[in-house]
């Protein structure tokens, strides 16, 4: 039996509050919208602040409304979402250390031809050293895409 070989490419972002960490991923969300499938697991809601940022844009209606029918920016976790085949996925992770390592380890599952994994760290709640973990990933996205 073989198995199917993942192309997954791991990011990392690191942001100062909420609004910061919505105003870089809207550019790379925005630039993705129409080739991948996203999915956001989060430990804090951010529905309400990322409804702000984008009442505040000049993005057109059918842009904001995609982003914000991406699930789950309220927090909600659905891990059967991980078993969905999708061709291309683009996975956003905010949380702390165990709970971003957590969402990694059940991602290894999914059914996906091409994996974007974006692992989100919050610097007033981070206690490592940034400069490591930035070593780990293939990238870093900023307010400059990718």
């Amino acid at each position: 039996m073989s198995t199917k070989e993942l192309n997954i490419k791991k990011y990392g972002c690191f942001y100062a509050s909420d609004f910061h960490l919505e105003m870089i991923l809207l550019p790379y969300i925005k630039n993705r919208l129409e080739k991948s499938n996203f999915l956001i697991f989060t430990e804090d809601n951010l529905l309400s602040s990322i409804k702000i940022l984008l009442d505040r844009t000049n993005l057109n209606e059918n842009v904001k409304n995609e982003v914000l029918n991406i699930k789950y920016w309220n927090g909600d976790k659905d891990y059967s979402l991980l078993n969905i085949n999708f061709e291309r996925c683009e996975i956003i992770v905010n949380g702390n250390e165990k709970f971003i390592n957590e969402i990694n380890n059940k991602i290894k599952r999914i059914n996906c031809n091409s994996i974007n994994i974006i692992n989100c760290y919050d610097i007033n709640k981070y206690k490592g050293n940034l400069q490591e973990i930035a070593c780990q990933y293939d990238g870093i996205l900023n307010t400059k895409q990718l």
